[in-house]
């Protein structure tokens, strides 16, 4: 059985490990020819929420879009067009697969938000002691190229010393966000990207003050 809510500790604050301290995020991309995986090598951001319970969750995970890497060349950049630019128009990359750095095709969503509201625990808070992931549901809001949709994340808590590994998968939807990936073409056929992507989250949570 869960706790009751007069047992709850004091909420604590959590910083967002970055990727090369143990955090990851990567994102499935499916298009005409197979399957595109972008890793989000830049990853921070803050979370609070009661170590004993579970609850009291909020926070926000933030990742750069230019952080965002793939194979390192054309479809990188298309994707940060589709991402950080405010308009729909033809491909805008330049020969080394660069966005320019300031004027209207420069980037105005430069980041990947999600927000953290609420967090409600489905199992036996003693998994956590017994070295046990936990099935926490948590209320929660991506916002993508400027655009704000709430959710619903299923996500797996596992303590990892004084802090916690958060794991989950979600689907973005692209029309959600009134993101449009431009399509290319490719001799006679044209490559397009599908409109729903696959993150997979592994986050690692460690006190923000010791």
């Amino acid at each position: 059985m869960l706790p009751p809510s007069s047992a709850l500790a004091e909420p604590r604050a959590y910083r967002v490990a970055s990727a090369s301290e143990g955090s990851k995020a990567e994102a499935a991309v499916a298009f005409s020819l197979g399957t595109h995986t972008q890793t989000a090598q830049e990853i921070h951001g803050q979370v609070t929420l009661d170590p004993t319970t579970l609850a009291s969750a909020s926070g926000t995970v933030v990742v750069p879009i230019a952080g965002i890497h793939g194979d390192g060349g054309t479809r990188d950049c298309h994707m940060r067009e589709a991402l950080g630019l405010d308009y729909v128009r033809e491909h805008v990359c330049d020969g080394q697969d660069r966005l320019p750095a300031t004027g209207p095709d420069s980037i105005a969503f430069p980041e990947i938000r999600l927000d953290v509201l609420s967090a409600k625990p489905l199992d036996d808070l003693a998994l956590l002691d017994a070295e046990k992931p936990v099935r926490v549901e948590l209320e929660a809001r991506w916002t993508i190229h400027g655009v704000a949709h709430s959710t619903r994340e299923l996500t797996r808590a596992l303590r990892d010393g004084a802090g916690f590994h958060v794991r989950g998968r979600s689907t973005v939807v692209l029309a959600d966000h009134r993101v449009v990936v431009k399509p290319i073409k490719i001799l006679f056929s044209e490559i397009k990207v599908a409109d729903a992507v696959t993150v997979t989250y592994d986050l690692r949570l460690v006190p923000a003050s010791p």
